[in-house]
C-alpha cells in the first residue's frame, strides 16, 4: 500500500497542505486506475462525473478512504449537504478529529446531511467523519483549495484566560489552524485503516521544536537596539533583525557588527502600499542602502504585517529567500502565498502575531504578558507549531523577553533564524520520499538521497510515534523505538468568547489604524 495522498486533480491548496504535512500526493486517473493501489487517501477536490462516482465507490467499497468537500461528493454512497455560511468552525472533548481549535473560515459552505463532529458558529455539526459505503470517509463543508488562496484579513481577538483580549490585524482564512484540522483528518483516516500515518517530521533530525525570535526594528533608538543585541547575547540566541532602514540610516552599518546574527529587511518608508510599483520601489530603497553599509538581507517582513499580490510580486522580483506577513497566514508552517491561481516563489515563513506591543495596548502586567507567552509556547508544543515570535526595540519589557528566551532554554527546544530555519525547510518539501506500508514494514523508495537532517514521523493507530531517520525498510516491530504520543491540547472551554462582539476591539481597531496612518 502506497501511504499517499490520491488527488482528483492537480490542486495547489491540497499539494502544498500535502507539501506542510510532509507526505507526497499524486493525480489519480479515476477511471483508468486502481484507486487502492495508488493511494492510502483519496482528496476529491472537484465534482464527479457519474463513472468517476461509481469509481469512487467501489474504491469505498474495498475499504478505501476518502477526503473531499461536501459538493465534490454529492451522490458519493447517498451523500447530500445543504449550502450554510459559516464563520468558523470549532474543536471541543470527544471530537472525532482532535486537537482543533478554532478555524476562522468566513464562507458560503455545504454541510453534509451526515455531519457529526466539530461545530459551526451556529452551533450546528460542521464536519462528517465515519463509514460510507463500507470505507471512510471526511466529509468536509468547504473548499480546502478555495481557503488556502484566500488573502482576506481581519483584525481578530486571540485568546487569554484574562477578560481583556489582545488583537491584531491578520489572514482572516486561519491557514494554520486548517492544517492542523488537515493533519488529524490525514491521521484518522489512515489509523482507521489499520495503517500508520506517515510523514515527514517537521523540524531539524529528532528536535522537538524550533524558537526564533524575530525584530522588527520600527525606529527603535541605538540604545534600544544596543540593549536587546546584548540581552540575545547574553541568553545565546540568534535573533532575526528587520530593518527600518531609513531611521537607522545614520548609523546603518552598525548592525554589521552584530555577531551571530541574522540581518533582513523590513523597509525604507515604513509602509506597505498597494501596488507592485510602489512597494518595489520602497523595498529597492531600502535594500540599496543596506548593502551600501555592507549588509546583505535575505529575508523581508512587511510593515505592519501587511500582505498583498503586488507586495508578493515586489518581493519575489527583489529575490529574497523567504518573507513573513501574518496578514497572509500566522501560527503555520511555511508555505507559498497564493491568490487567483497566481502562486508566489519567496517562502513565507509565519510566526505569532501578537508581541509586547499588543500585550501593552490592552494594559497587561509584565507578569500577565509572561504567563501569555507562556501559553502560547504550551500550545505550540502540544501542536507541533514552530516557536516563531517577534518584538520592537521600542516597545522595551527587556524582563519579558528574558523570561520568555529562559522558557525556551528551560524546555530544551533549539534556536534557528527564520533564514536557517527556511533554507531547512525548502530542502524538506524538495525531498519527500515515497512511501509503501508491507506487511509489519515502512519503505522509503527514495531514502537514499534524504538528507541526513531530515527524519521521518511514523503514528501508529495504537497511539505510539517514532521520529527517526528514513531508511529503505523500517520494520515496526524491531526497528522501532517507540514512545507514547503526547494528546493535542484541547481547546479552551471558553474559547468561543474570542469571536464574541467585543466593542473594544472594535475601537483598538479603528485606533491602530487610524496610527498605522499616520506613521
Amino acid at each position: 500500500m502506497k501511504l499517499t495522498m490520491g488527488l482528483a486533480e492537480h490542486s495547489s491548496g491540497w499539494e502544498q497542505l500535502c507539501a506542510q504535512e510532509g507526505i507526497t500526493c499524486t493525480v489519480i486517473e479515476l477511471c483508468a486506475q486502481n484507486i487502492a493501489d495508488e493511494c492510502s487517501v483519496l482528496i476529491v477536490n472537484r465534482e464527479l462525473h457519474e463513472k468517476e462516482r461509481n469509481a469512487v465507490e467501489a474504491y469505498l467499497r474495498s475499504g478505501g478512504a476518502v477526503i473531499g468537500w461536501t459538493r465534490h461528493l454529492l451522490r458519493v454512497g447517498g451523500t447530500e449537504g445543504l449550502e450554510q455560511k459559516i464563520d468558523f468552525i470549532v474543536g471541543g472533548p470527544g471530537d472525532i478529529l482532535p486537537g482543533i481549535h478554532l478555524v476562522d473560515v468566513g464562507v458560503e459552505g455545504f454541510v453534509s446531511r451526515e455531519a457529526n463532529t466539530l461545530r459551526t458558529d451556529t452551533n450546528t455539526f460542521a464536519v462528517g467523519v465515519g463509514r460510507l459505503q463500507g470505507g471512510y470517509c471526511v466529509l468536509l463543508p468547504f473548499d480546502v483549495n478555495t481557503l488556502l488562496q484566500d488573502a482576506r484579513r481581519a483584525n481578530k481577538n486571540f485568546y487569554c484566560k484574562r477578560d481583556r483580549l489582545p488583537s491584531e490585524s491578520v489572514s482572516l482564512v486561519d491557514k494554520g489552524e486548517l492544517r492542523q484540522f488537515v493533519h488529524s483528518a490525514f491521521k484518522y483516516l489512515h489509523h482507521v485503516r489499520g495503517m500508520p500515518y506517515v510523514h515527514m517530521w517537521y523540524f531539524p533530525k529528532d528536535m522537538r521544536n524550533v524558537f526564533s525570535f524575530r525584530i522588527d526594528s520600527d525606529g527603535g533608538t541605538r540604545e534600544e537596539i544596543d540593549s536587546l543585541y546584548q540581552l540575545g547575547r547574553d541568553n545565546n540566541v540568534a535573533m532575526c533583525w528587520f530593518l527600518d532602514v531609513k531611521s537607522h540610516e545614520p548609523w546603518l552599518d552598525h548592525f554589521r557588527f552584530f555577531a551571530g546574527q541574522e540581518i533582513g529587511l523590513h523597509c525604507y518608508e515604513h509602509q506597505t502600499y498597494p501596488t507592485f510599483d510602489l512597494n518595489f520601489k520602497n523595498i529597492m530603497r531600502g535594500l540599496q542602502e543596506m548593502r551600501r553599509a555592507g549588509l546583505r538581507p535575505s529575508g523581508f517582513t512587511s510593515p505592519f504585517g501587511v500582505w498583498n499580490p503586488g507586495l508578493a510580486q515586489a518581493i519575489d522580483e527583489a529575490g529574497f529567500e523567504y518573507s513573513s506577513e501574518f496578514s497572509y497566514a500566522y501560527d503555520a508552517l511555511p508555505l507559498h502565498t497564493e491568490v487567483e491561481g497566481r502562486k508566489f516563489n519567496t517562502l513565507q515563513v509565519p510566526i505569532h502575531p501578537i508581541c509586547i506591543g499588543s500585550l501593552q495596548r490592552v494594559g497587561y502586567s509584565e507578569d500577565q504578558m509572561s504567563d501569555y507567552f507562556a501559553s502560547v509556547v504550551d500550545r505550540k508544543l502540544s501542536r507541533n507549531e514552530p516557536l516563531f515570535f517577534y518584538h520592537h526595540p521600542s516597545h522595551r519589557r527587556w524582563k519579558v523577553v528574558e523570561k520568555l528566551f529562559g522558557l525556551v532554554h528551560q524546555r530544551d527546544i533549539e534556536n534557528m533564524t527564520m533564514g536557517d530555519y527556511a533554507r531547512w525547510w525548502k530542502r524538506r518539501i524538495e525531498e519527500l520520499p515515497s512511501i509503501k506500508f508491507i506487511g509489519s514494514a515502512v519503505r522509503a523508495d527514495d531514502s537514499t538521497s534524504a538528507a541526513d537532517d531530515i527524519y521521518i514521523r511514523i503514528v501508529s493507530p495504537d497511539g505510539r510515534e517514532a521520529i527517526m531517520p528514513t531508511s529503505e525498510s523500517i520494520d515496526l516491530a524491531s526497528d522501532v523505538q517507540w514512545t507514547t504520543q503526547e494528546p493535542p491540547s484541547e481547546p479552551p472551554a471558553d474559547l468561543r468568547r474570542i469571536r464574541e462582539f467585543d466593542p473594544r476591539q472594535v475601537l483598538g481597531g479603528l485606533y491602530n489604524t487610524l496610527i498605522r496612518k499616520l506613521k
